[in-house]
């Protein structure tokens, strides 16, 4: 057998690039994809939205805007000149899909019947459970109201 020049040190560089490896791939990977993904969780606990909201949450609400605006056009038949405005309210969503504990916010509208007929509407929607969440997740939302926006009843 031929003797490579350095033999014994490209042995010993190779082992240890192999033992090194092995060491990051069992103890160190694992531990940046955990920092990873609680930094994108984290991100999106700043923003106050999680995927869930930005999906689930936000396609019930659109799915249920008309009986909202249905609210805001018998409240309008009460006045005798147009109200533009917001009414913001937050809810608990239970582990089931069901809201709870709808409450207001803020509201530009001086108008219990409104905000009584925004609360009930929200109460019967079924939300989609959340995910791996075993308790309440909270949800909020603003809605807007114009003059231009108003669906026939």
């Amino acid at each position: 057998m031929k003797n490579i020049p350095y033999q014994k040190e490209i042995l010993l560089v190779t082992i240890t690039t192999f033992v090194v490896s092995i060491v990051y791939l069992l103890f160190l990977s694992p531990f940046s994809n955990v920092n990873q993904m609680t930094q994108k969780r984290l991100e999106a606990d700043n923003k106050g939205l999680s995927t869930y909201h930005k999906r689930e949450v936000n396609f019930t609400i659109t799915k249920h805007k008309r009986k909202i605006q249905i609210c805001y056009n018998l409240y309008l038949e009460s006045k005798h000149k147009i109200e533009e405005g917001k009414i913001q309210f937050d809810w608990q969503i239970e582990p089931d899909g069901v809201p709870s504990k709808v409450e207001l916010i803020l509201s530009d509208f001086n108008s219990d019947f409104l905000i009584s007929c925004i609360q009930n509407e929200i109460k019967s929607w079924e939300f989609p459970p959340p995910p791996d969440v075993p308790h309440n997740t909270y949800a909020e939302y603003t809605f807007f109201f114009k003059k231009h926006v108003n669906v026939p009843i």
